[in-house]
């Protein structure tokens, strides 16, 4: 999810605003949905797009599922690796 709208590839809007509940239990509408490309070797598909969203949240579990990847966090950073290339 993000609230900023320059970072889509392709979007498209929702043909009504659906509501959506965040991790504090506030609602947002989301307009619409699309791909972000946040490195040239990794792409996001259904993004949705919550204008007033102050944050780019994600699920790691859809990312590691989207990406057949695991994650490894530390503290200033985090590795994503392909499961079939380890």
């Amino acid at each position: 999810m993000t609230g900023n709208p320059n970072i889509f590839s392709s979007f498209q809007s929702h043909k009504a605003p659906s509501l959506v509940i965040v991790v504090d239990g506030s609602t947002c509408n989301s307009v619409g949905f699309g791909t972000v490309k946040p490195t040239s070797s990794i792409t996001l598909s259904s993004v949705l797009s919550l204008p007033k969203l102050a944050f780019n949240l994600i699920s790691v579990s859809k990312l590691t599922r989207d990406l057949n990847s695991y994650i490894s966090f530390f503290p200033g950073h985090c590795l994503i690796r392909d499961l079939k290339m380890n």
